[in-house]
């Protein structure tokens, strides 16, 4: 078949312009990526894909046309996105070519300007109604955009059309998980899933974004129906524990082990399935279905690695160390073996849980030696961090600043953490004042650093230099308005000196605006409502404060209410517990000081 000369040097102007530009576009500081805009989003590369003559413009290749084709990729390489989507979208309208407009959406994406970038997809689709990428993208901008009008209908003659309905299906499902109203998201992909509502590829899309919508109950309708349409898919079956488990955990776990009965080769259902016991703190079951894969699959690494972790969980320490050094010792044959093979995928999490383990049975040398086995340039600073911080432990206070002062910080954030766990290891050792000099340094070095700040401020607090701790507490206030600690800090503090309580409830509930489930936090209100002399909430919120974390000195506040409320001998209990957990803790001994208390 002949094409139109012209039309075929419009073709090569674009295809090899865009080619040579697309590199230029990448080397920008500009976000230059599809994903960063709208996440999943990916443009098949241009000179990747087959342009039939239908889609060409019977157009001559005019010097004013190559000019402009030439001023919008030169604007792309210089970094000016805006220019080059103008210039690229109004030629692709006045010469009805679809690879223009398409583009165009690359610099409009490249650039951050998601309105142009939906301008010019919807654009490029108009210009070549056939392409079901170009379809596809204007549907995901529309998405990313919030423009859901016409969206359901417009998926729904997409599926459609589609010779492969699963893939369409998952590609709706794709459009409509970018809609930040999940609700509106669900209401359209039923629209949109008409037609095929009985495949169990809808039923499996409708779940996953019934679950995203907070519609529980619907997701796991939904995925039951997917099992029930197609009962032998380990993708439904596994969709039905996922769904099932929060709600009807003991239905979910039998249906699971009712299709690993019979479908035994299920690896990916019985690993699901071992978590979710896990999750259950069943952990002998976990452990068993573990065992059942690893006879099955002897050559399935992964599972070695779970193993690990499972036995780290319920604390057989000895048990996990060696499942993770079987773990370790494959993957070093894989990488220095004369045959090279891939290396495993979780070798860093697996190191990092030995020397986990050994720090735990405060074998502190064999944890420092596992850490000189890393050799990844991006986990080298956070293990000399850990080698400092294990000498700390050992009372080796002198060695770790040396490891410390041997790293060269590349960056404000590996600066602090430096700073940090000097400090740190410092004040564990007593040494207050030396900790409070190396923060004040650093924060010279990293001024308005809130990590900084606020490590200083608890020191400051420490040696009973309030005026300055306070102030460094609403100095990270300003810079970061949702530091919930800081506000925590500084109400509890106030609380705890027993003045301007209203001030300090402010500043707690504040916090707990913006972390309520973290029992620190909690804590500090009961405090403060006791302060007030509503021990009845103060009671509540300490009590679920160390239901969350049976923490000593969240033991010791309970115990003080619990002891003002008449429950002395709990208010004991609870004392001795925390005197078990934290012999020397400072608030505990000076609590029971000043109520006459002898345990």
């Amino acid at each position: 078949m002949l094409f139109n000369a012209h039309r075929l040097k419009l073709a090569a102007a674009c295809m090899g312009l865009a080619a040579a530009a697309s590199v230029a576009v990448a080397q920008t500081d500009a976000p230059a990526s599809n994903e960063l805009l709208v996440p999943g989003l990916h443009i098949s590369p241009l000179s990747a894909r087959s342009i039939g003559p239908k889609a060409l413009p019977d157009v001559d290749l005019s010097a004013e046309i190559l000019f402009q084709v030439l001023a919008s990729e030169i604007a792309a390489q210089r970094g000016a996105f805006g220019p080059a989507t103008s210039t690229s979208l109004e030629l692709a309208r006045n010469t009805r070519d679809p690879r223009l407009a398409r583009r165009a959406v690359e610099f409009a994406l490249a650039g951050g300007d998601l309105m142009r970038a939906l301008e010019a997809a919807q654009t490029w689709a108009e210009l070549d109604p056939a392409d079901v990428e170009a379809r596809q993208t204007a549907l995901s901008l529309a998405a990313a955009a919030g423009r859901v009008e016409g969206m359901g209908s417009a998926l729904r003659a997409r599926i459609s059309d589609a010779q492969d309905k699963a893939t369409a299906i998952a590609e709706a499902r794709r459009v409509v998980a970018r809609l930040e109203d999940k609700r509106r998201a669900l209401e359209i992909l039923e629209e949109a899933l008409v037609d095929v509502r009985n495949l169990p590829e809808a039923h499996i899309a409708l779940a996953r974004v019934a679950a995203a919508a907070g519609d529980n109950a619907r997701a796991l309708r939904e995925a039951l129906a997917a099992l029930e349409a197609r009962p032998d898919s380990e993708a439904a079956a596994m969709l039905a524990l996922q769904m099932g488990i929060e709600s009807e955990p003991e239905r979910a776990v039998a249906r699971a082990r009712a299709f690993i009965a019979t479908h035994g080769e299920s690896r990916n259902l019985r690993i699901m399935l071992a978590r979710a016991l896990a999750s259950l703190k069943d952990y002998d079951g976990a452990r068993s279905e573990l065992q059942a894969l690893a006879r099955a699959n002897p050559e399935d690494f992964e599972v070695l690695y779970m193993q690990g972790v499972l036995a780290y969980q319920t604390q057989r320490l000895s048990e996990a160390d060696e499942y993770l050094r079987q773990y370790l010792d494959i993957h070093e044959q894989r990488v220095s073996g004369g045959r090279r093979r891939a290396p495993l995928p979780e070798a860093d999490n697996a190191l990092f849980l030995r020397v986990q383990i050994a720090e735990d049975e405060k074998r502190y040398d064999d944890a420092f030696n596992l850490l000189d086995k890393i050799d990844d340039p991006e986990a080298a600073i956070p293990a000399r961090l850990r080698q400092a911080v294990l000498r700390g432990k050992q009372g080796r206070v002198d060695e770790a600043r040396k490891i410390l002062a041997l790293i060269d910080p590349r960056s404000v954030r590996e600066g602090t953490q430096v700073a940090l766990t000097e400090a740190q290891i410092l004040r564990s050792a007593g040494q207050r004042d030396e900790a409070v000099r190396v923060l004040e340094a650093a924060n010279e070095r990293y001024p308005d650093t809130p990590d900084l700040l606020y490590d200083l401020a608890m020191l400051y607090e420490q040696q009973n230099r309030i005026d300055e701790m306070e102030s460094r507490l609403r100095r990270v206030i300003a810079i970061k308005p949702d530091h919930a600690h800081a506000y925590n800090a500084l109400g509890y503090s106030l609380a705890d000196r027993n003045i301007r309580l209203a001030e300090a409830k402010r500043l707690i509930e504040r916090a707990l605006n913006l972390a309520p489930d973290d029992p620190f936090i909690m804590d500090s209100m009961g405090w403060v409502y006791y302060r007030l002399g509503d021990n009845a909430r103060a009671l509540s919120y300490l009590e679920r404060a160390y239901r969350l974390r049976p923490d000593a000195e969240i033991a010791v506040h309970l115990g003080e209410v619990l002891w003002a409320t008449g429950e002395q001998e709990r208010a004991r209990q609870l004392w001795r517990e925390a005197q078990a957990k934290d012999p020397s803790n400072a608030v505990l001994k000076g609590t029971l000081v000043r109520l006459d208390v002898t345990l």
